[in-house]
């Protein structure tokens, strides 16, 4: 005779229906000890991405490429705005304190492929940015750069992710996960973007960016969970809370010891600007002309002839030197001045193809050149900075007093 048992006995897996397999799988703690497992499941099941974060990730990523390109802060803000809810980034925080392996390997690697959905949008439109005159890099610089404060907006988007999705099991952020977007995966799109577009910035700086903030958002999302009551269940949780703080310190270390390439746009100091020549006062004398210079100063030999009863000697005129001063023309000066935009570059032969050799902010003043040319449709002149840098810009860029000759 057989007793019933006291508690109904589970199934093997291989048994359960499709869809319950498949949640026990995705499950972040199997079996439930106690109320805290139970917590953390709920908040795995919450951090699983579906098909809107990979979908979102698409969008966002290529408003993020359409940004750069125009250098619009209104667009990055909008492509902030359409990215994705930052659920497995979160999830990496919920499986370091539940030491869960198989779920920290899934939040990371769902991560990793938004990452690389924008990386790849961001390669795409750099591709058709070398067509164009870019407007300038200003917001890709922002990208690109990993300073305090991107680090600052990162953590309180993820402290307040975190607290905001233990209290309240049916909302998400999304207003504080904007924030860990724009510091995690903007960046990898601006490094996409500058790798494909020609742009002489450090584009691996976007994946330096979006590694040392990922670590840091794991973290941040482990110790906030613990200060919100939920111990570490294992050892592993130990193991993965102590990895993620060693990469943070360490990339720390090295970006504040100089290994990580800092980004500024290129500027002149007002001592670097050419002086303009210098106005001549009442009273002074003025300049010599081009006419004055060009005058050859001589003198003419003397012969003197004596008549004397002694024999007549001649004198021999000896050679004079004849100082002779090739005049210089007049320098042109003009600065840089594009209508709707921040600069422009200037390239190593005409044409918009030609290797980028530097960037110019409006208003930099430069020296206009002789040499004229005529390439994709558009005329270039050949300038030369106040440091001595050489290359060809499209003449409808600058701005001069006076015509330059040639023009």
């Amino acid at each position: 005779m057989s007793l019933p048992a006291s508690e109904p006995i589970p199934l093997p897996e291989e048994e359960l229906p499709p869809a319950r397999r498949r949640r026990l799988r995705r499950m972040v703690i199997p079996e439930h000890h106690d109320e805290q497992s139970a917590f953390l499941d709920d908040l795995g099941e919450r951090t699983t991405p579906g098909a809107e974060f990979f979908l979102s990730a698409l969008l966002a990523g290529l408003v993020t490429g359409i940004a750069l390109m125009l250098d619009s802060p209104a667009l990055v803000v909008l492509a902030a705005l359409l990215a994705p809810f930052m659920a497995p980034v979160l999830g990496m925080g919920v499986a370091g304190v539940a030491g869960s392996t198989g779920f920290l390997l899934r939040s990371l690697v769902s991560a990793l492929i938004g990452g690389l959905i924008f990386f790849l949008t961001g390669t795409l439109t750099g591709i058709p940015a070398r067509l164009f005159v870019l407007n300038g890099w200003v917001q890709l610089s922002y990208l690109l750069r990993l300073d305090g404060f991107s680090l600052l907006l990162l953590s309180l988007g993820t402290v307040f992710s975190t607290v905001l999705l233990a209290r309240s099991t049916h909302q998400r952020p999304l207003v504080s996960s904007v924030a860990m977007a724009y510091a995690l995966f903007l960046p990898l799109g601006a490094a996409g973007y500058g790798l494909t577009s020609g742009v002489p910035l450090p584009w691996y700086n976007g994946m330096v960016v979006f590694l040392i903030g990922l670590a840091v958002a794991a973290l941040l999302g482990a110790i906030t969970l613990v200060i919100l009551g939920l111990r570490p269940l294992n050892g592993l949780s130990y193991l993965f809370t102590g990895a993620y703080m060693t990469i943070v310190v360490t990339a720390l270390v090295i970006w504040l010891s100089g290994g990580i390439p800092t980004i500024q746009l290129p500027e002149m100091t007002p001592a670097q600007l050419p002086q303009a020549p210098a106005q001549v006062s009442a009273g002074s004398q003025p300049s010599p002309t081009p006419a004055e210079l060009s005058a050859t100063p001589s003198v003419s030999p003397t012969v003197t002839l004596t008549a004397t009863a002694t024999p007549t000697r001649t004198l021999i005129p000896t050679n004079t030197p004849t100082m002779t001063v090739t005049p210089q023309p007049t320098p042109v000066w003009a600065r840089i001045n594009v209508k709707g935009s921040n600069g422009a570059v200037i390239r190593a032969e005409p044409g918009y193809n030609a290797a980028i050799v530097k960037s110019l902010l409006n208003g930099i003043i430069v020296e206009v050149l002789s040499d004229v040319a005529t390439a994709d449709g558009a005329t270039w002149v050949k300038i030369r900075t106040a440091d001595g840098v050489e290359g060809w810009i499209v003449r409808n860029l600058l701005a001069t007093a006076t015509p330059a000759p040639g023009w």
